[in-house]
């Protein structure tokens, strides 16, 4: 048969599938709802939203058999962004088209059972030509979707956790909006941890976020140029040990934890506690420091701009000593605290003689001027070496 000969029987198949395109699209619909196990479920998509789109690729589909133009896609793409909004994933919406277009093909058959075997031929043809761009065309506008979600929440998410960080939410329901878009609970206990980055605008602890969800721990993260800054959920004394510990395994650099606190409203001061701690001196071979939240510690860590600057004169009097000396002397002062005045003690943990300890104390009173049996002056010497320790 020649080709003006195919073009009007394939022109009779398709005025007769439009002729019944009500009722085809009905058909189509519960081909889909019965054989894709998730559209026949009530949650994902409802029955007539299935129908409406499978009628509008319908009449999009027989409109270009007829005039033999090019397919109109719009309806894929519509369909593409609406299933990727609704969380329906993609390849059940994939399976519905190959669903949709095999019944499709067996209806343009039957319409077609008295054509020439050229007819059915073209028509088949393009069917299938069909079925694989409005299946291709979908799938792109699904992903264009879920990329363009993907970079909005990662833009919200940002925004909120930067609320936090820096005491923007004010409001309670602020704070249950954040943690439930967060992935957080509203309330504590929680950390603050500051990690330092091994080069600006890289990750100071890649992948943390997972390594802690693996661990039963649920955090938020924000990436800045020199700091990596996470807000961490922790239910047990236990669960926060195995958070320092996967710190003190995966960080390679400088490591600040605040002490926990419990009112999400309060993470703006627990991140200064944190670079107050990921700032200050770090024991031995430990890349990881914990806020001690003290009371003490807690006074010389509120203001550091003032705490520094009141205690500057006060170790003005050592800089005619050698940094070893120093050294020397600030640790000892350190560890008679810790043993509570006691002598011994100290000398035991500091290798050397109780006598030594008291003489490398009145050197400190003679240094400084104050007196450890006055209790004033002692609070005060407490308070400078707490701030020495921390901050300078």
């Amino acid at each position: 048969m020649n080709n003006g000969g195919t073009r009007r029987e394939i022109a009779t198949v398709v005025r007769a599938l439009a002729g019944r395109a009500d009722q085809l699209a009905e058909e189509l619909t519960r081909a889909i709802t019965k054989e894709v196990v998730l559209y026949g479920t009530s949650a994902p998509v409802p029955l007539p939203v299935v129908e409406t789109a499978v009628a509008q690729h319908l009449r999009a589909i027989l409109a270009a058999l007829t005039a033999s133009e090019d397919f109109d896609t719009a309806p894929a793409t519509a369909v593409g962004i609406e299933r990727a909004r609704e969380d329906v994933p993609l390849a059940a919406v994939m399976e519905a088209y190959r669903v949709g277009f095999h019944r499709l093909w067996e209806a343009v058959l039957g319409a077609a059972s008295s054509a020439s075997a050229e007819a059915q031929q073209e028509l088949t043809a393009k069917v299938l030509a069909a079925q694989g761009l409005y299946t291709d065309t979908m799938a792109a506008g699904y992903r264009d979707e879920q990329t363009r979600r993907l970079q909005s929440e990662t833009a919200a998410r940002a925004a909120l956790i930067d609320a936090l960080l820096h005491g923007r939410l004010f409001d309670q329901w602020s704070v249950w909006e954040a943690a439930d878009y967060l992935r957080l609970p509203t309330a504590g206990p929680f950390v603050v941890i500051a990690a330092q980055a091994p080069a600006l605008g890289t990750e100071a602890l890649p992948e943390i976020e997972p390594k802690l969800r693996s661990l039963d721990v649920f955090s938020a993260w924000w990436q800045l140029p020199e700091l990596s800054i996470g807000i961490v959920s922790f239910r047990t004394e236990t669960q926060l040990t195995n958070v320092l510990g996967l710190l003190s395994r995966t960080a390679t650099t400088r490591v600040g934890v605040s002490s926990r606190f419990d009112d999400l409203r309060d993470t703006a001061q627990a991140l200064r506690y944190a670079r107050i701690a990921l700032r200050g001196r770090a024991e031995p071979d430990a890349l990881v420091t914990v806020f001690d939240s003290s009371i003490l510690g807690t006074a010389a860590a509120s203001a550091p701009e003032v705490t520094t600057k009141l205690v500057a004169p006060l170790f003005d009097s050592f800089a005619e000593l050698a940094e070893e000396e120093q050294q020397v002397l600030f640790e000892t002062f350190r560890v008679w605290v810790e043993t509570d005045g006691s002598l011994r003690a100290t000398g035991e943990l500091l290798f050397c003689h109780p006598n030594t300890v008291r003489y490398r104390l009145h050197r400190i009173e003679e240094r400084t001027g104050r007196s450890l049996s006055r209790p004033r002056d002692l609070a005060e010497l407490c308070f400078a070496f707490e701030v020495h320790r921390r901050l300078l």
